[in-house]
């Protein structure tokens, strides 16, 4: 047999943010704590709201909705900031996202319950640094209103806020987009799935963007 008969394909491998984005995947440690943070959800997911917080009403997940008033309201008070030169109205804008994310947070851990496993620990790894983001949006906004006039370090607190915001949003990208978290509402993963046993990317072999 001519050896130029023989296929010489290279596995594909996707690029290097996508691989890092992919290793949340095999964070199988999570598997744990992601198990009793669930049990706690569960009540607020399975209760009369659950519904509500899943957005069965519109067809579709709430969440992705309702992220943008957070987002769009701190990415606002950043251009307030830097450009514009309005820390009174930068405060305002950090005020309002504020204020949304607890609806936003509810209708997140809603969906997040009814993921798989692996879905689960990079829903986890999201909320966590979502989390890390609004404790520091959180404290440039009570150093705003304490202060007659916005200092460099809390003008940075908000901007080290947004940037974890961007993190955990491309994560939540990986979620919905890669993994397909939750792309239908009536798609409910039942239990003996969503606790595994779990795909891991680390031990699977190479797969093309097609086969996904």
């Amino acid at each position: 047999m001519s050896t130029s008969n023989i296929s010489t394909q290279t596995p594909h491998r996707s690029p290097p943010l996508a691989r890092l984005l992919e290793s949340t995947e095999s964070a199988s440690w999570l598997d744990r704590p992601a198990t009793r943070v669930r049990a706690l959800v569960r009540p607020l997911a399975d209760g009369p709201a659950g519904g509500v917080l899943r957005g069965d009403f519109l067809g579709h997940p709430l969440h992705p909705a309702l992220v943008a008033v957070p987002i769009g309201a701190w990415s606002s008070a950043a251009v307030f900031d830097l450009v514009f030169r309005r820390p009174d109205a930068a405060r305002r804008l950090l005020g309002i996202g504020l204020a949304a994310t607890p609806p936003t947070l509810a209708t997140g851990w809603s969906d997040w319950s009814r993921c798989t496993t692996v879905q689960r620990r990079v829903g986890l790894i999201h909320a966590v640094t979502n989390a890390a983001g609004i404790a520091l949006t959180a404290a440039s906004y009570r150093r705003r209103r304490c202060a007659s006039e916005s200092s460099a370090s809390t003008v940075a607190l908000s901007l080290a806020g947004l940037g974890l915001i961007g993190v955990g949003g491309t994560l939540g990208g990986h979620l919905a987009y890669v993994l397909g978290a939750r792309v239908s509402p009536h798609a409910d993963v039942p239990d003996a799935e969503a606790n595994g046993p779990a795909y891991d990317p680390v031990l699977a072999e190479p797969v093309t963007p097609a086969d996904r």
